[in-house]
């Protein structure tokens, strides 16, 4: 049996023939996978989330990061950045999802720990792999998945560092964890700075106000 967990106005019709995470992966490269929505196979479940994305909360949170990791990665030549809509699957954890954002060293590549895998919705459409970096945005039909099973299957993964941010309240949650032998643990923080081993770089989340009095989210970095 297969469980469906479904956020959002509408539902999406999983074919009868997906059944299990091979038979997932068939229909994720078939012309038969939706295009909206964000669908993803975790601890044997699918996960369905047809949630409209919250602007300023989620959304500009998420530009903000892409923006400063992708030049960081750029300027630094440590890697590359993908952002939101990166297919992430590892095939020994029987995960596939959709992440916020990942990182992956040029030594990733090289090394082969991760690869791109094309299907017939088009080339590289899919990493197969661990990441060194993997980025979560909580949403409010996501706060089950971001914080308990993507955590555990991230951890399963081997992912070194996991980032988890929630901005939906006044006080912004920016935790990088990293992975140890029981579990992921917390990276402590000083005045807000918060310390990436992955990147070799302290970061800090801050949330002002623009011209128009809407939020407005600046991640620093040193």
């Amino acid at each position: 049996m297969k469980t469906v967990v479904v956020s959002g106005e509408d539902q999406v019709a999983v074919p009868e023939w997906v059944v299990d995470f091979d038979s997932f992966r068939r229909w994720l490269h078939s012309d038969e996978f939706p295009e909206e929505g964000r669908i993803c196979f975790i601890n044997g479940t699918f996960w369905v989330d047809l949630s409209v994305e919250r602007f300023f909360d989620h959304g500009q949170v998420k530009v903000e990061v892409s923006r400063v990791l992708s030049n960081l990665l750029k300027e630094s030549r440590l890697g590359r950045f993908a952002p939101d809509g990166t297919r992430y699957t590892h095939l020994g954890t029987q995960l596939s999802t959709e992440p916020a954002g990942l990182v992956i060293a040029t030594e990733a590549f090289i090394a082969r720990r991760v690869e791109l895998v094309s299907g017939k919705r088009g080339k590289d459409t899919e990493l197969i792999g661990t990441p060194d970096v993997v980025i979560e945005i909580v949403s409010p039909s996501s706060v089950d998945k971001d914080t308990e099973w993507l955590m555990s299957a991230y951890y399963d993964a081997e992912i070194p560092e996991y980032w988890l941010i929630d901005a939906r309240d006044g006080e912004i949650r920016f935790d990088i964890f990293r992975r140890g032998k029981r579990g992921y643990t917390a990276s402590r923080k000083q005045d807000g700075w918060v310390k990436s081993p992955m990147l070799g770089r302290s970061f800090r989340l801050v949330r002002g106000e623009d011209e128009a009095g809407n939020p407005e989210f600046t991640l620093h970095v040193r």
